[in-house]
């Protein structure tokens, strides 16, 4: 994990011709950023579209390896751990241009908003996704303001409880 379990941005192999572009968003030989892969998801949305503020409750907490394969968004991590960075929002643009990738530590809620059409955004968790331990935080409440229009969401995260209602069950940043 990063340093102190922070977010951290790192450039992956990415390269392109005429061709098109050809990346390897993740491999155990980058180093600095020890991941066990458990399981990969991907998600398509249009320009506008904003998905989160989600995560993952103890025991099942799960940390995300993020990149995009298509498109660009501008990626978003709330704190939600106590203490003094509890509800520090953190943020992101990744694109398909610049092959870099997110890694999302236990602790933070994750959101993004698709900044092109047909954007496709790609994670691996290092724990299986538990239904059970599936929680979030309403965006609305944690004072993220989206470069675009916001020009959908989804009932369930429109559902998601105030961050002030969230009850943290994680340990705070250890320095």
């Amino acid at each position: 994990m990063a340093p102190n379990n922070e977010p951290a941005l790192f450039s992956t192999f990415h390269v392109g011709d005429a061709r098109g572009t050809f990346s390897k968003p993740y491999s155990h030989a980058f180093g600095e950023v020890p991941f066990t892969i458990r399981e990969l998801f991907w998600s398509t949305s249009s320009r506008g579209t904003v998905r989160g503020m989600h995560l993952q409750l103890p025991p099942a907490a799960a940390a995300k390896l993020v990149w995009v394969s298509a498109g660009e968004i501008v990626d978003v991590l709330v704190d939600v751990r106590p203490g003094p960075s509890w509800g520090a929002v953190h943020q992101y643009r990744l694109s398909a241009d610049e092959g870099t990738a997110l890694l999302v530590p236990v602790g933070f809620a994750h959101g993004f908003q698709a900044q092109i059409d047909d954007t496709i955004v790609n994670y691996a968790q290092d724990r299986e996704f538990s239904p059970d331990h599936d929680a979030g935080i309403n965006w609305r409440s944690a004072g993220i303001e989206w470069p675009l229009p916001v020009s959908s969401t989804s009932a369930r995260d429109d559902a998601l409880p105030a961050i002030s209602d969230f009850e943290s069950p994680f340990a705070g940043p250890q320095r």
